[in-house]
């Protein structure tokens, strides 16, 4: 090979070279990853689970119409009239010490709504007893303190009437014989306590 041919083919082969180093030096740098997008997350909150609706507490009306007196044995009569002469006699010991807060837990939440309402106390303040004394009761412990503590010590149960499954009427005999009412009970749980009907 010629001295020249020789020499071009070391430009060419020398050019070549460089295109390709070139071409390494200047390859495109990879883009760049893009920033991460902030993905709002949404937590999903189960469905609450209701609670259950409680049962309601039994009516003593609507008891006493499916209640048939009749059926109660003699045995279950004379174990319930000694349960309520206990009862009673307990209540008269709390009545005579004056014991608001104790007389207050024999109380159904009937009883104590009705002789709560200034309704009902209004309408007792205008018993002759009461208004002669120039009382104006305003609060249940009125009721108790001016009604119950001066009526109320004493009582004695001489019978009793079942008027459904766990209501009773309570009655005393005064002395001419007349058959009065002293109270009508409801048994809550095992414990007898004073409601209104």
């Amino acid at each position: 090979m010629c001295t020249q041919c020789r020499h071009g083919f070391f430009i060419v082969a020398s050019i070549a070279i460089l295109m390709f180093l070139a071409a390494c030096v200047n390859e495109p740098e990879p883009a760049p990853e893009p920033d991460p997008v902030d993905v709002a997350v949404i937590e999903v909150q189960p469905e609450p689970i209701p609670e259950p609706i409680p049962e309601p507490e039994p009516d003593p009306i609507s008891e006493e119409i499916e209640f048939d007196p009749q059926q109660v044995s003699q045995e279950l009569r004379e174990a319930t009239l000694f349960d309520i002469k206990d009862f009673i006699g307990t209540l008269n010991s709390i009545i005579q010490s004056q014991d608001y807060e104790r007389w207050f837990t024999n109380l159904t939440d009937t009883y104590i709504e009705y002789y709560s309402s200034e309704e009902s106390l209004s309408e007792l303040s205008q018993m002759f007893v009461i208004r002669r004394q120039g009382i104006v009761l305003r609060s249940l412990k009125d009721y108790f303190i001016y009604v119950v503590y001066p009526s109320r010590q004493n009582d004695k149960v001489d019978e009793i009437e079942f008027i459904g499954q766990n209501l009773v009427r309570a009655f005393t005999y005064s002395p001419k014989g007349d058959r009065l009412v002293l109270y009508t009970l409801q048994k809550v749980g095992d414990t007898w306590k004073i409601t209104r009907q």
